[in-house]
């Protein structure tokens, strides 16, 4: 119960701190020196994604958001954050002890990504409440509603160098062993729910193996195998912080990223990080049960929505096309607009129907490992794609193979 009053009154907090910003920037209801009233223009993450990029060197992984090198412009005060950490670890689930390596990744964000951490402060409403529900639903420390943060900046649409997807960033395999639909039409990395229902259930079997919420985490941005060799070079053990200087070089900062973030969002007010850029909220949208096939040109004719702010606010569906028939899906949508939906229905599916393509899926993809003589040519021509394809599809930068290397293949060439 305890944690439950902490967890309801740093939401209160943190929505009291939000309206304060509302009202310093004349976004709620403040009027020009003219009279008239501020306007503000219709929310796009691709918008809002450009402008974080514009402001920040980074990419849409972890590692060009939060690994930074160099030395901290500041010093901050050990004790005081020493007292904060132990505050949050009251009522966590997880081990949340100041370190010095943590202690330095925060001087760090505080120095250098301020603007950043107020971006994704902006961001949160959009997203929390959903994770906080599904975190609790599956009893994992709510605290890892954070993971996100460091993992895809809170962009649905976030796609890693190595082909990583969605907030959870998920990879094509992982996300196809925990259910997740991935076809020509539909992509469930980039749904909120479904990817962090699989991302809790991921995490929770990741617990299960190493019992250390912190290897668990490593294993999550380095893969189960990478952990279990850093656990053997390290003579066995069984403490993150004596297997982290085992791991791979990109992942020994994932965790004290993901403390530092954790201090960060909790204490953001008391270094100066106010939120930015705020989108609309979780509790703010509604969904809407659909019958495909429907194109989001249909929809925005009727209830004049923006395409781009329902393909922002649906980024699964990959084409602009909710498909069908025989399929059910849900939309997500500004509440205001769900009555004109519903009402409407019948009159989108005339809008020139006949632009609605033909729903044809492509198989599940194959599974392919190199033999000894095999070239990424003749593999090609035997499956009947191309060999540009084939590096797309698994991540190649040049034609180089290897014997026993397993590639994925999907049989159509158009896809992706």
């Amino acid at each position: 119960m305890s944690r439950k009053i902490t967890n309801l009154i740093t939401s209160c907090l943190f929505l009291t701190t939000n309206l304060f910003v509302f009202a310093q920037e004349g976004l709620v209801g403040s009027d020009t020196a003219n009279g008239s009233k501020n306007t503000i223009e219709p929310f796009s993450w691709e918008v809002e994604w450009g402008n974080w990029c514009d402001s920040q060197t980074c990419v849409s992984s972890d590692t060009g958001l939060w690994n930074i090198l160099g030395e901290p412009d500041l010093e901050l005060d050990t004790s005081v954050m020493k007292s904060r950490m132990a505050i949050i670890d009251m009522s966590s689930d997880l081990d949340l002890q100041w370190n010095p390596v943590s202690h330095r990744r925060v001087a760090l964000y505080v120095s250098k990504r301020k603007r950043g951490l107020g971006t994704m402060l902006g961001r949160a409403p959009a997203f929390f409440p959903l994770f906080e529900e599904q975190l609790d639903r599956a009893n994992l420390p709510l605290e890892l509603k954070y993971l996100p943060v460091v993992e895809s900046a809170l962009n649905p649409e976030a796609r890693s160098p190595a082909g990583a997807r969605g907030l959870w960033q998920f990879m094509y395999y992982t996300a196809k062993a925990e259910g997740l639909r991935i076809d020509s039409y539909i992509d469930e990395r980039k749904d909120p729910k479904r990817s962090t229902e699989a991302a809790c259930n991921h995490l929770k079997k990741l617990y299960g193996i190493y019992d250390d919420w912190y290897l668990a985490l490593a294993a999550y941005n380095a893969g189960a195998g990478n952990v279990n060799k850093a656990i053997r070079r390290s003579g066995g053990k069984t403490n993150y912080w004596e297997v982290r200087p085992f791991l791979p070089k990109e992942t020994r900062n994932y965790v004290p990223n993901f403390l530092a973030v954790v201090y960060l969002m909790e204490f953001h007010a008391e270094y100066g990080i106010v939120p930015r850029n705020i989108v609309p909220g979780y509790i703010e949208m509604d969904t809407v049960c659909v019958d495909g096939p429907l194109r989001f040109d249909q929809i925005a004719e009727v209830t004049h929505i923006s395409e781009a702010e329902l393909a922002a606010l649906n980024p699964m569906f990959r084409q602009k096309i909710i498909p069908g028939p025989g399929e059910k899906w849900s939309i997500r949508m500004p509440n205001e607009l769900i009555a004109a939906f519903i009402e409407g229905e019948s009159e989108m599916r005339l809008i020139n129907p006949e632009f609605t393509p033909e729903i044809k899926y492509e198989p599940e993809p194959i599974f392919y490992r190199v033999k000894s003589g095999d070239v990424l040519g003749t593999i090609a021509e035997r499956h009947g794609v191309s060999v540009k394809k084939l590096k797309e599809w698994n991540s190649l930068k040049n034609s180089k193979i290897q014997i026993g290397q397993k590639l994925i293949i999907h049989g159509n060439p158009t896809k992706l």
